[in-house]
């Protein structure tokens, strides 16, 4: 995945066209990026084994992906993570434009398909000075297809467990000034069972994720005149998940659309105009299930009392949780850009605006008493509601003081403001507790200093310097969900996350030769987490919802979200790619990543100075494009996991359990039956490998999560 060489259909290795990154929101070509960049071509994604953008991206040098897919996990969940840091400091856009869930922040990888994909810009570093608000350890840019001709492709491919995928796709070019580019996929799959096969007792009935996404999309492309130009994107997207149980589903259901203006007033200066907008309908059911022991008892898998011996067939199926969530996003942007000539090439600047909207409604129920009422016991409601809006201001230039070195200056103001908001728990009893919740508005300003020096035609340095922030959402900020013990509760008072932080590369590229190498220190204040917040000594926001001072209604504790910790992440990058033969070519990453906590308050119990659970420190590839046919390509790559902490209960006294490392080898292959048809086939995960990357409790290693074992994919894909 950091290759600038193809394997072309010919045999000819060809290096990859010369690509400028949107990312860089000045169309900077990669190999001039002062950050570390990699471009993921559409020949890469082709020969990938990877069938969802996320399991994509993990062989991605800097990315920390977990190897459940995305596909098998819940989507309020998903981590993108970045030189160690997730939680909602990775920037993900389509087309420039932001591709999050507006109340989670998780990344919609569901409206993603492979398909429709032309390449994937990963731009890391602090990248707030550009783009604001979450993009701190980074900014993952993919960039649809376009249209340039009347071609066509359909794609069909059937995997194991059920898993298939369809997709077709359409350009009409109806003149040099209107074109239109139809795009419509399915993916589907009846997934693996992540619970490990000997703690499948505790949850009596649980299947595996089933998952369907749907995403058909219109993209219409027009020149009225050679200076102005512009698409109309329209999108209807659609994820259907049975979560494991007959009482668990996940459904998502989002129109959206895009737009984007670009007027060019001669070589020199143009002005581009975007605009997006979109509404997320989501229904979400927590499934569970239990084994009735007569009475009113009825042990679910969290029951301490629950052995071997009290499993018996007497098993009643319920919910816990049912999620009734609607939010809305619209945003536009304004960039000016000029070129120059002289010591000073050029500058952009321009300004950005989001809105979010979002209402959240959830009802909670206990584990059932009696077969007869198999839902079980209501214990309470809970609402939350807010608006949010984002402004940003943004300027950045580029300057040559001397021949080989180039310095890019870039800031940016940002302004945001959260009101109309609302925090309320309602009890069996009738019983409501919170309200209103006040407005708040925050600004942050976030500069970036950025040097590139030209050593030789073939050798280049490169350091940058920069801040970035990440505003606390929704789901921190409005959500209460739970019941008893297991509650969480908002925190109106949230202040973003901060980072300050740098790195420092070099790059060589001559001839069969490309070779990287990256050093990069992040430090980060105000990071957002949880703690137990307990009876005659918790925030006065969660003895409102609570009930008073003892907690009643929180059975004496509860969760609360809180800033008071700060990290620090760095380590190193190393990539190369070398073409060996005309027919051959090799890639290698290697990274090190060493994250951990700096500073924290009496109320956070995690250690100091000790690798973050699930971050493995060490991560490695080897990948080769070979080619020993005309008509037959191959591609395999082995890849290596470091030995990682797990234990979500280790502290500062305590340090319990981990993993070793793992090593995965994927595959694929594709053979051209004729000029316009590919046959292809992968697999992942080849020697079935057993390992986890989630964090979990010690003492509750029944909810470990299995990666994916091995999968085979086959199909076929035919370009008209």
């Amino acid at each position: 995945m950091n290759s600038p060489f193809i394997l072309a259909a010919d045999g000819e290795p060809r290096e990859l066209e010369a690509v400028t990154i949107s990312a860089s929101r000045s169309e900077t070509r990669v190999e001039e990026m002062p950050l570390h960049t990699t471009v993921i071509s559409r020949a890469e994604i082709e020969e990938s084994p990877a069938q969802t953008l996320d399991q994509l991206l993990r062989n991605v040098p800097g990315m920390n992906f977990s190897g459940v897919p995305a596909s098998q996990s819940d989507p309020t969940g998903h981590q993108t993570k970045m030189r160690g840091l997730g939680n909602s400091k990775v920037l993900v856009l389509l087309d420039g434009v932001p591709i999050h869930d507006p109340f989670y922040m998780t990344t919609q990888w569901f409206k993603l398909p492979l398909s429709n994909i032309e390449r994937v810009e990963i731009v890391r570093g602090g990248n707030s000075s550009l783009w604001g608000n979450m993009a701190v350890a980074g900014v993952v840019n993919v960039v649809s297809k376009r249209v340039k001709d009347n071609a066509g492709e359909a794609l069909v491919s059937l995997g194991s467990r059920g898993t298939a995928n369809i997709a077709l796709s359409k350009n009409f070019a109806v003149s040099d000034a209107l074109s239109f580019h139809l795009a419509a996929d399915v993916y589907h799959t009846d997934g693996y069972q992540t619970t490990p096969s000997e703690h499948l007792w505790r949850f009596p009935n649980k299947g595996a994720v089933v998952t369907e996404n749907r995403n058909l999309q219109l993209t219409t492309y027009f020149k009225p005149a050679a200076d102005l130009s512009g698409f109309v994107r329209l999108g209807y997207h659609v994820q259907d998940q049975d979560i494991g149980y007959e009482n668990g589903s996940n459904v998502q259901r989002s129109p959206d659309l895009a737009a984007n203006l670009t007027k060019v007033f001669d070589t020199a200066r143009s002005l581009s105009a975007s605009a997006w907008a979109q509404q997320v309908r989501f229904e979400k059911y927590n499934g569970s299930t239990c084994y009735y022991q007569g009475g009113t008892s009825c042990l679910n898998s969290n029951s301490a009392t629950l052995t071997p011996a009290r499993v018996n067939a007497n098993v009643v199926e319920f919910y816990t949780q049912y999620g009734h969530q609607r939010y809305r996003e619209q945003g536009a942007s304004l960039t000016y850009s000029q070129r120059l000539a002289g010591r000073w090439t050029g500058f952009e600047a321009g300004l950005d605006y989001r809105g979010l909207k979002a209402e959240d409604l959830e009802r909670f129920y206990t584990a059932p008493s009696s077969p007869a009422n198999p839902q079980g016991n209501f214990n309470s409601t809970t609402f939350g509601e807010g608006r949010q809006t984002f402004t940003g201001l943004f300027g950045q230039t580029r300057i040559f003081p001397i021949d080989p070195l180039e310095i890019t200056l870039s800031a940016r103001y940002d302004t945001w403001r959260i009101g109309d908001r609302a925090n309320t728990r309602t009890t069996a009893a009738g019983a409501t507790t919170g309200g209103e919740l006040p407005s708040s508005d925050k600004t942050a300003f976030n500069p970036s200093l950025a040097l590139r020096y030209e050593l030789t035609d073939a050798a280049s340095l490169r350091a940058a310097a920069y801040k970035a922030f990440r505003a606390p959402g929704f789901n921190n900020l409005t959500r209460t969900f739970g019941t008893g013990t297991g509650t969480t509760i908002a925190n109106p008072d949230l202040a973003p996350e901060t980072l300050t932080g740098w790195e420092a590369g070099s790059d060589y590229r001559k001839g069969p030769l490309a070779l990287s190498a990256t050093y990069f220190m992040y430090d980060i204040k105000d990071m957002i987490a949880t703690y137990t917040a307990k009876a005659g000594s918790a925030p006065a926001q969660v003895q409102l919802i609570c009930g008073g001072a003892a907690l009643p209604g929180c059975g004496g504790s509860a969760r609360y979200y809180t800033n008071d910790q700060d990290g620090r992440s760095h380590g190193i990058e190393l990539t190369g790619a070398w073409r060996v033969a005309p027919n051959l070519s090799l890639d290698a990453w290697y990274t090190h990543t060493e994250t951990f906590l700096t500073r924290h308050g009496a109320i956070v119990t995690d250690p100091l100075r000790v690798q973050l659970v699930g971050v493995p420190k060490d991560l490695a590839s080897l990948g080769a494009n070979w080619k020993p046919l005309d008509r037959l390509r191959t591609f395999a790559e082995i890849r290596y996991i470091g030995a990682m902490l797990l234990d979500t209960t280790s502290n500062g006294s305590t340090m319990r359990f981990g993993q070793g490392s793992n090593t995965i080898v994927n595959a694929s292959a594709t053979y051209a039956l004729e000029k316009s048809v590919d046959l292809f086939g992968s697999v992942v995960n080849l020697f079935d490998r057993g390992y986890s990357e989630n964090s979990y409790a010690y003492n509750q290693p029944y909810n470990r999560s299995l990666s994916q074992p091995r999968a085979f994919t086959a199909g076929l894909r035919v370009r008209f």
